[in-house]
């Protein structure tokens, strides 16, 4: 089963932030970002509902603690990538600028918190990691 959720979560990741950056390209990001964000969230807590509720198996604490800590913390994330093409920020600075971020956040807690050993084939994911983020900041 968490093969299927990790595919699923695999396919579906940057689909809301695919979303974002067509309505900045239709220019509707100023008036209608809060409303795309609420209407996403809405129906990803919607379909969890449809998941667990035919299981009969209520949520752990743990389950639910997790899932709003990932939630509010995706959403705050949204929000700025929103905020920040309505405010007229081009995608290639706003998005190389998000990616860079959350590879470094995971480099350095891996290394900080974890102690892990980063070894060559570790150091080359990294590396393909910043020429892809530089990539996408080509015009």
């Amino acid at each position: 089963m968490w093969f299927r959720w990790m595919m699923a979560a695999f396919i579906l990741n940057g689909t809301c932030t695919f979303g974002l950056r067509i309505l900045q390209g239709m220019g509707l990001a100023a008036g209608y970002t809060s409303q795309y964000l609420t209407f996403w969230y809405l129906s990803g807590m919607l379909f969890l509902l449809v998941v667990y509720l035919p299981r009969l198996r209520r949520p752990t604490r743990a389950d639910v603690a997790v899932g709003v800590a990932l939630g509010v913390c995706s959403a705050c994330g949204q929000t700025a990538i929103g905020l920040a093409l309505a405010k007229g920020l081009l995608g290639n600075v706003v998005y190389p600028v998000m990616l860079a971020g959350g590879l470094f956040l995971v480099v350095a807690c891996g290394l900080l918190f974890f102690r892990e050993k980063v070894g060559k084939v570790g150091l080359a994911g990294i590396l393909l990691g910043i020429i892809s983020i530089a990539l996408l900041s080509l015009d």
